[in-house]
């Protein structure tokens, strides 16, 4: 999730070029204060969770502080010569979204709740959450809790998660803030080195962020409200992919695989003090992720008119317009998002977080789907990845099973 340059993003999808690079927005702050810790036990996955589909209650008093604490770290940053000042040419992609963030940071404020007055976002039961996304009538982003059937052992999670990889000799693209803003955003690391950084803990002001991690962890992360048949459209675009006109188990040639990238699930792990700039996620896809470790600032322009929405297209790295919405995200809270929400995170600096996300396309929404995927074909930077001529072939693939299904129902 990031940057503003489309020759730095990744093409990522259907069709995948072998040397296409992985970009997402980035960027961080330069940051060196010492802030008080939470309880360790605050921090860490809903290992011990038991209750299911219980309503997630909304803080804005704990969230405003965790607001102020990001602000006065951005601000002590901003308050440090900047890469021109040391002589550089270019400022760093961290300093180039630290500066946005904070703008649109000191415009949020939570976001309007009462479900009978025009609610910014929904704080839900698990059950009111499949109810919602089932039918398709999910506009705004929905908060819910204790949806994720698997659970970690004691301890933490990023140390588990390692551990499940067994193989930390592969590399993986890793965002670093420092990184000039006229160059990607993202360098090639070995998986043993992120281990290493993680596990040792040490503040930095240079933090990594991975947001393309592959999942080593069970089907089951699954949040179990979006298990519903409205939200199944995207696991039959990967079987049209990999088995064709076969109902079998998919035992596709490697040729097809390489048509197909797992956009199901995937891990996001981030040193603390990681900003990501506000953007949509591209292939118009609707986007959940569960905190599985830290605590997760997530931030979207709610609610905006025709005209704003047009102004943020046009100018997506300096627009702070709009009303601007957050919501502090504890371990075990999972935000669902629908197609084409404008977004950004946020995160304080002695917090590393571990999520676990995914996409998912919904039958009910596949008129807006398609608006959305036209916008982001016009105007490639509102995107967090690239999307390439892999948008078009999901859309011929949408479109085929449309055919099928009406067919089939009729």
């Amino acid at each position: 999730m990031e940057s503003v340059e489309s020759n730095s993003k990744p093409n990522s999808s259907l069709v995948l070029d072998e040397h296409s690079k992985a970009k997402r927005r980035a960027s961080l702050p330069d940051i060196t204060a010492d802030l008080k810790r939470p309880r360790l036990d605050e921090l860490v996955s809903p290992a011990a969770a038991t209750s299911q589909g219980g309503r997630p209650q909304h803080d804005p008093i704990r969230d405003e502080d965790y607001r102020k604490q990001v602000l006065a770290e951005l601000k002590l940053g901003r308050s440090k010569p900047n890469s021109l000042k040391r002589g550089k040419p270019e400022l760093s992609h961290g300093e180039v979204t630290n500066q946005l963030v904070y703008e649109i940071l000191r415009r949020s404020r939570p976001p309007a709740t009462d479900e009978s007055d025009n609610p910014e976002a929904h704080f839900w039961t698990g059950d009111q959450a499949a109810v919602g996304v089932d039918l398709g009538s999910v506009h705004i982003p929905l908060i819910t809790k204790d949806q994720q059937r698997f659970r970690w052992r004691d301890g933490r999670p990023v140390v588990q998660l390692f551990r499940r990889m067994e193989d930390l000799d592969r590399r993986v693209a890793v965002q670093i803030p420092s990184l000039s803003s006229e160059k990607d955003s993202f360098q090639s690391r070995c998986l043993r080195d992120v281990e290493k950084r993680f596990l040792d803990g040490q503040p930095t002001d240079d933090p990594w962020n991975l947001l393309d991690l592959g999942s080593p962890l069970p089907p089951s992360v699954l949040p179990s409200f979006l298990e519903g048949e409205n939200c199944q459209l995207l696991p039959r675009v990967r079987d049209a992919v990999l088995m064709g006109s076969r109902a079998e188990r998919a035992v596709a040639p490697p040729e097809d695989w390489n048509l197909w990238r797992d956009v199901l699930e995937w891990v996001l792990l981030s040193q603390g003090g990681h900003m990501t700039a506000p953007h949509m996620d591209s292939h118009g896809f609707s986007t959940w992720i569960t905190v599985q470790e830290g605590r997760v600032g997530f931030g979207w322009l709610s609610r905006p008119t025709v005209q704003e929405r047009l102004e943020w297209t046009s100018n997506p790295d300096s627009y702070p317009g709009g009303n601007w919405r957050y919501v502090i995200l504890p371990p075990g809270w999972t935000v669902f998002f629908p197609s084409g929400t404008i977004h950004f995170v946020f995160r304080i600096r002695s917090e590393q977080t571990l999520g676990l996300g995914g996409h998912i396309l919904q039958w009910t929404s596949i008129r807006s789907w398609l608006e959305v995927v036209a916008d982001q074909m016009r105007n490639p930077k509102i995107t967090n990845e690239d999307m390439g001529p892999s948008a078009k072939k999901y859309i011929n693939i949408v479109l085929e099973l449309i055919a099928k299904k009406i067919k089939n129902d009729y």
